[in-house]
């Protein structure tokens, strides 16, 4: 029998089964036709698959890594809860030892407190009675302060022409922005007598803001926000304005004490901030500040949006939902830049457009200015609860011990709003002087000057720790007393 050779190519790293080197001829046929009907029958099958099947196929292929993997899950989970219970007991072991230390300590203070009773009643007296005498001045110049601006206040409304009542209005309005003279940059400019350039620009580090005052009996109308709105667009130097009204409210803007309003101007988004019935408040000077503070948010925001490249670190930092608000506000901008270019014929999509601008700035913003408003309340209520100004240059405070200690009492409020220390070292940087605290650094603690925390005003109810020397008659060391 004739025979005929064939050239079979196999993969490099295949090792040949030994018994083919028995085969004969007839068997080898018989293996290639064998093998050659299952691999045409095999994709036969293959190619005839629904797309259901392959699904099922694949779905039935992986069921065993699937399983597997929802064991492996368990098993952290189980490693994970062990881990947990652990570490719950060596807390628990360290809470019954700091129990029992604060025990120990407490029947020491007792102890002293009862060997030492006149002797720190002397001292309590002379604390009490320098810092009477602090709060009483602070309190004769805030009455001072209270009753001048009430009385400027009642002058105003006392049958003046418009011209003096609006000349008096401006002239409240330098006195209330004295409260930004330690800002970075400030500058007061007064632009009243200049066509459509509002009453004040105040000039910041990082904007501008054209200011609009109106001292009216009544309402705001309208046409005033249309004014202001028309004065902002043509100022290209500046994209924030502030209409501020002293003692009513703007029409259509009154629902909160603060509102704003986007508008879309051909070089980019600006906003006006509307003041509705600013003297209403105990402290207009903090309102400002309040104000101001909202501007800086939305000034930053802004700057998110506009249409430029990103780095990819700050793109990480950017929260989940806000990053798709600002994705859509770029996206939105460029399409508004084209038509704008391009197809001037187009404006209802171009009103569109800037509805769609206008509205997804208002997620952001609504939450800018009431997070801003309620942080700044929410510190403001703490520090007028916990902490003094008593002047004296040996009383110091960080801005470290500060956080430590608001995060303490408003654990819940801080961890529900993700507050950080950075929160409070700028609240302290906009509502204190700044000769009365110095930063050590950019992004470092500061000392306070001249504060201290209330329960160092040794009261009756609250903790004291006082540094005594006390008379060799009784002891004859110095000693630590707190006292209850």
């Amino acid at each position: 029998m004739t025979t005929k050779v064939i050239n079979i190519v196999v993969p490099l790293d295949w090792d040949v089964p030994q018994i083919m080197n028995t085969f004969n001829e007839h068997e080898n046929a018989f293996i290639l036709n064998m093998g050659s009907e299952l691999i045409k029958d095999a994709r036969f099958m293959v190619a005839g698959f629904s797309q259901k099947e392959i699904y099922d196929k694949i779905r039935e292929e992986t069921k065993t890594e699937i399983q597997r993997l929802e064991m492996d899950l368990l098993v952290q989970k189980r490693l994970n809860s062990e881990i947990d219970t652990s570490v719950r007991n060596v807390y628990n072991k360290q809470l019954e030892q700091m129990n029992r230390q604060i025990d120990t300590l407490r029947t020491q203070i007792t102890t002293y407190d009862v060997d030492n009773k006149n002797v720190v009643k002397n001292e309590v007296e002379k604390e009490k009675e320098k810092h009477r005498i602090v709060l009483e001045e602070k309190d004769k110049q805030l009455q001072r302060m209270t009753e001048n601006y009430e009385k400027f206040l009642k002058q105003t409304t006392e049958g003046k022409s418009s011209k003096k009542i609006g000349d008096e209005g401006e002239e409240n309005f330098i006195l209330l922005t004295e409260t930004f003279k330690d800002f970075t940059g400030y500058k007061l400019e007064k632009k009243a007598h200049q066509a459509h350039k509002g009453d004040f620009h105040l000039l910041f580090k990082d904007f501008n803001v054209l200011v609009d005052l109106k001292n009216y009996s009544g309402s705001v109308q309208k046409k005033e926000v249309e004014k202001i709105e028309h004065d902002l667009s043509i100022n290209n130097t500046i994209d924030f304005a502030w209409l501020i009204s002293y003692d009513s409210n703007v029409s259509d803007w009154n629902r909160f004490p603060i509102m704003y309003k986007w508008i879309v101007t051909d070089i980019g988004l600006k906003c006006i901030v509307i003041v509705n019935n600013l003297n209403s408040n105990k402290n207009p000077t903090d309102m400002l500040r309040t104000v101001w503070s909202i501007t800086y948010e939305l000034h930053k925001m802004i700057n998110k949006t506009k249409v430029e490249d990103t780095d990819i670190k700050e793109m990480k930092e950017i929260q989940e939902r806000d990053y798709k608000v600002v994705q859509k506000i770029k996206t939105a901008q460029k399409r508004l830049s084209e038509l704008k270019r391009t197809v001037a014929s187009m404006s209802q999509i171009t009103k569109d457009i800037e509805i769609d601008i206008l509205d997804a700035l208002s997620l952001l913003s609504n939450e800018i200015v009431k997070n801003e408003c309620d942080k700044n309340v929410k510190i403001k209520e703490w520090w007028s609860s916990n902490i003094s100004f008593d002047g004296n240059v040996e009383n110091k405070l960080t801005s470290t011990e500060i956080w430590n200690r608001f995060k303490k009492d408003n654990k819940e409020y801080v961890d529900e709003n993700k507050l950080l220390v950075e929160d409070v070292k700028n609240y302290i940087q906009i509502f204190i002087d700044v000769d009365n605290y110095v930063e050590k650094s950019k992004k470092g603690a500061m000392d306070l000057i001249g504060f201290k925390f209330n329960d160092l005003l040794v009261q009756t109810n609250e903790t004291m720790d006082l540094e005594l020397n006390i008379p060799s008659t009784i002891h004859k060391k110095k000693q630590v007393v707190k006292g209850k």
